[in-house]
């Protein structure tokens, strides 16, 4: 039985929001890295832990479906680069408080979170590329077949 929040982020216009949100989100992130307006950079990445969560319950049916079939999934590599996406960006928000709130003045966080914040960036051009017949799909692109 599905939650009423899984509900709503597995239709097809709240699953395209969401993409767009967490796209946007990411990409500002990249951007705003550096700069007058770190607080900018901060509340982005605390705005997107949120838009994550319900990204994955939207899709904890394919989750599941991967976890319990494993390497035998035909997904399984995309479930390894998503799961290692995910870890980079925990690690990239969760060493991204010590540098916002100036707990530490130690470079050791803010090395970290730019290797995993690079890391992430580029997992996610990786994500969105195996997960482009998907994407294309919500956008209602259909495929035609070459004779």
């Amino acid at each position: 039985m599905s939650t009423g929040l899984e509900t709503i982020a597995r239709r097809r216009w709240a699953k395209i929001v969401i993409d767009l949100a967490l796209l946007a989100g990411f990409l500002t992130e990249f951007i705003t890295r550096e700069g007058p307006n770190y607080a900018f950079h901060s509340w982005v990445g605390i705005v997107l832990v949120p838009i994550v969560v319900v990204h994955l319950v939207g899709n904890a049916g394919w989750i599941k479906r991967v976890l319990s079939r494993g390497r035998a999934d035909r997904e399984f590599s995309l479930g390894v680069l998503n799961a290692v996406l995910g870890f980079m960006a925990v690690v990239c928000i969760i060493t991204g408080f010590p540098i916002w709130l100036e707990w530490s003045e130690a470079a050791f966080w803010a090395t970290i979170h730019t290797i995993t914040g690079f890391l992430s960036i580029m997992l996610m051009f990786a994500h969105l590329w195996r997960n482009r017949g998907r994407i294309g799909g919500l956008l209602g692109r259909t495929r035609t077949s070459v004779a």
